[in-house]
């Protein structure tokens, strides 16, 4: 899953900020727009139904209801046309049911208001329609006594219309209903599934929604993690820059700019701790290198030696030659010591004409040798060129690392003042 959601953010960022922002606009607004047409057009579609069945309703019933009203009337009162009040229009209202049967016949029959329905209702219609024709044809002043023959005709057949119109009235009733009920179902069913697409429908929205986020949001997150660690110092902080989007190009700007601060880094410690004349440490540099030398030896009880070197006759070759015959006379003796020394032995510019070397692992005898032949071999190439300084060293070494930087130069330069009261050239053992 989590492989599939990165792949699907790594397709996301090949795309822009901006469009992605706008995708994410249109993942909201086309869907719900769609949503809103189509739920607008079912609701108006229901509404129109409803009306359609209401009016149908009237149109089936409203007659029959009308008939059997004036009916029930004339049989409570049948003596309504002695008194000389206005007689129902039966015949108006018998030529509506027949108009209303003739409509039915000529329509496509469906599922609720079948053509058997419509049979049994015209069934008992055309028996009830005599005894209706027959009250019309005597819808006229009758002069009759409630308990004469032609009174109780009258009644018996006004009660017989009046069943068979119930009958007709019940069978479109119970077609009209079926209708009804499955045209309720179907708005139910019809709510159902908007409901349902809705729900669906925000779900997709949602969830696209929080891909296209999140593949903003967490480049973002990330590129704040890298500026955190590269605030705290971890120069070695990257962030990635595989996407192809902006915030990709700012990645690549700030990975460029944490590596120039690198290398900036690299030459302000080196200009800090190399002598720019020799290469060679400068003081920062080579007791620094004599403070991690101790610091080893304390850990496995080993020695250390150290050699205070001083430059013979550098300021007669100054005067004598020049400055620049100075420089190169310390530059011979750099390039002499860094030839004749141990491959972990270390030596840098201590003061202006002074040296230091670092001896990790040398003894005090060892360290004197070393010194010797250092100073032999100086003095063997001084002969021949006057600009040629010799040297004078002072030998001092710490015993199972107990002596500190501090004490070690101490003994060394002591060693040094020894070596020069003797002559020029000479070794001076602390």
């Amino acid at each position: 899953m989590k492989r599939a959601l990165r792949k699907v953010e790594s397709l996301l960022r090949r795309l822009s900020v901006g469009k992605r922002l706008a995708m994410a606009v249109a993942v909201l607004v086309v869907p719900m727009t769609v949503l809103i047409v189509v739920s607008v057009v079912v609701l108006e579609r229901q509404e129109a139904r409803l009306h359609r069945s209401v009016e149908e309703a009237v149109t089936l019933l409203v007659p029959l209801a009308t008939l059997e009203y004036d009916l029930q009337r004339a049989l409570t009162d049948v003596l309504a046309a002695e008194t000389g009040e206005p007689v129902p229009d039966y015949g108006g209202l018998t030529g509506a049911v027949d108009r209303l049967f003739a409509q039915l016949a000529g329509t496509t029959p469906d599922r609720d208001l079948s053509r058997q329905s419509v049979a049994r209702a015209r069934s008992a219609w055309q028996a009830a329609r005599p005894a209706i024709e027959g009250l019309v044809e005597q819808a006229r002043p009758l002069h009759l006594a409630g308990d004469t023959p032609g009174f109780v005709s009258v009644r018996r057949r006004l009660a017989s219309a009046i069943g068979d119109l119930q009958q007709v009235q019940t069978h479109l009733s119970t077609a009209i209903k079926r209708r009804a009920a499955r045209a309720v179902q179907t708005q139910q069913r019809q709510l159902e599934w908007l409901v349902g697409a809705w729900g669906v429908t925000l779900l997709i929205a949602t969830a696209g929604l929080v891909l296209i986020v999140h593949s903003i949001v967490r480049p973002v997150r990330a590129l704040g993690r890298t500026v955190q660690r590269l605030g705290a110092g971890d120069l070695t902080a990257r962030a990635d820059t595989d996407a192809g989007d902006e915030l990709g190009a700012v990645a690549g700007y700030l990975n460029a700019m944490a590596r120039h601060f690198v290398a900036w880094k690299r030459v302000t410690e080196d200009a800090a701790n190399q002598d720019a004349l020799t290469g060679l440490p400068n003081r920062r540099g080579i007791l620094a290198a004599l403070e991690a030398a101790l610091a080893a030896s304390a850990a496995t009880q080993g020695s250390v030696g150290v050699l205070m070197i001083d430059v013979d006759r550098f300021k007669t070759i100054n005067d004598q030659y020049g400055h620049a015959a100075g420089d190169q006379a310390l530059n011979w003796v750099a390039q002499v010591l860094s030839s004749q020394l141990r491959g972990d032995d270390q030596v840098g510019r201590y003061a202006g004409d002074e040296f230091l070397a670092v001896l990790p692992g040398a003894g005090h005898e060892e360290a004197r040798q070393i010194a010797e032949r250092l100073c032999e071999r100086v003095i063997q190439s001084a002969r021949s060129d006057p600009r040629r300084p010799t040297l004078t060293l002072g030998v001092a070494a710490s015993r199972g690392g107990e002596a500190s930087a501090e004490a070690l130069i101490a003994a060394a330069d002591r060693a040094l003042y020894r070596g020069k009261q003797a002559g020029r050239g000479r070794v001076g053992i602390g």
